[in-house]
C-alpha cells in the first residue's frame, strides 16, 4: 500500500487539471504518469523494522519488559491504523 500526504494529492490534482487545460490530449497520459511516478510515498515500517529500531534504542526482546511490549504494540497499532486495518 502506498500512502501520500494531503499536500501531495492536492498538488497532483492541480497538475492534472493544468495538463488537461493547457496541453494537447496526446500528451495527457504521459505527463500524468510522469507526475505520479515522481511522487514519494510514505513508507510504513514492517514488524521487523520496528523491532530493529527498538534494538537500536537499547531495548531487549529476551526479557519481558512491559515498556518494550507497549512500545512494539503501539508502533504496530499505529502502522496498522494508518493502513486502515485493525481499527
Amino acid at each position: 500500500m502506498k500512502l501520500y500526504t494531503e499536500e501531495q494529492l492536492l498538488n497532483t490534482a492541480e497538475a492534472i487539471r493544468n495538463y488537461l487545460k493547457n496541453y494537447p490530449e496526446k500528451f495527457h497520459e504521459s505527463m500524468i504518469k510522469k507526475h505520479l511516478n515522481n511522487l514519494t510515498p510514505i513508507e510504513l515500517p514492517s514488524d521487523e523494522e520496528i523491532k530493529k529500531m527498538m534494538e537500536l534504542d537499547s531495548m531487549e526482546f529476551d526479557e519481558f519488559d512491559p515498556y518494550d511490549v507497549s512500545y512494539l504494540g503501539g508502533a504496530t497499532w499505529m502502522r496498522n491504523k494508518i493502513q486502515g486495518g485493525e481499527q
